[in-house]
């Protein structure tokens, strides 16, 4: 016996109009990379590899005591060095951030506080590149710092912008190293310029104000605009509230990088 069963016109009239949509338009698939790509992506695909990782380790040395000449009795001196002086040296170790701003003769910008008393400095590169450092010189009123590194090849360095015509509102991206978690992106605004605000027993003027995410160990990264150029040196958070760190000028920190490599 044969069977015939007949489509309802509806749906027929349903898979005709989904075929024909199909032939005008094409399959649905994903979306192709370049529609993805915004420009912040591009400004860290440029920036990026002039962005290094640094870390510095100190050794601390047992000092002289405190009471020492000041008493004649061995037994007196000794109870006190036993006491209140550190048994043995120790080394402290911290991170920190860079950028390359000269590739060819390997210099790299920072802050002053990362480097400060650093008996070792290590800058690490990508692809798990490491090299050691030395500092070139140190300017502790605007903090920033000058460190070289030999390469045998000339090493990536980041584009640099005009901070003089940076507008409130404007894309701000901060590239760095907290917490060890190396080259973490984060992404805000320009809030403000010429903030001037004080850390420990020193007062820092005409800073950037950004709420790009800044938090320890992103000291010594860059602050970029839109276009991936270097406006700024990140430098500093205001610990009692989110969304506010600080960023040195880059015109500011190009004429003192200039000196500092000139004359130490």
């Amino acid at each position: 016996m044969n069977y015939h069963r007949t489509v309802p016109k509806p749906i027929l009239a349903g898979v005709s109009l989904l075929l024909a949509v199909t032939a005008l338009f094409g399959c649905p698939g994903p979306a192709p990379a370049s529609n993805r790509e915004t420009p912040v992506v591009r400004a860290v695909k440029a920036a990026g590899p002039a962005v290094v990782n640094i870390s510095t380790e100190t050794v601390v040395k047992p000092g002289p005591s405190p009471f020492s000449g000041l008493h004649n009795d061995p037994l007196f001196e000794r109870f006190f060095r036993d006491f209140f002086e550190p048994r043995r040296q120790y080394t402290l170790t911290s991170l920190g951030s860079g950028v390359i701003v000269d590739g060819k003769k390997g210099f790299v910008l920072t802050n002053y506080h990362v480097v400060v008393r650093a008996t070792k400095i290590t800058v690490a590169l990508g692809q798990d590149r490491t090299l050691e450092a030395t500092v070139v010189g140190v300017d502790p009123d605007t903090d920033l710092a000058v460190v070289k590194v030999n390469s045998p090849k000339p090493l990536p360095s980041i584009a640099m912008g005009n901070s003089d015509d940076l507008m409130i509102g404007e894309t701000a991206i901060a590239i760095g190293n907290p917490f060890g978690l190396s080259h973490t992106v984060t992404v805000g605004v320009i809030s403000a310029l010429h903030r001037s605000f004080r850390t420990g027993d020193r007062t820092y003027h005409d800073f950037i104000q950004t709420d790009a995410s800044i938090n320890p160990g992103n000291s010594g990264g860059p602050l970029l605009n839109i276009d991936g150029e270097l406006v700024g040196i990140t430098t500093a958070i205001y610990s009692q509230a989110e969304g506010i760190g600080f960023a040195i000028p880059i015109n500011k920190a190009r004429r003192i990088t200039k000196d500092l490599i000139a004359y130490g």
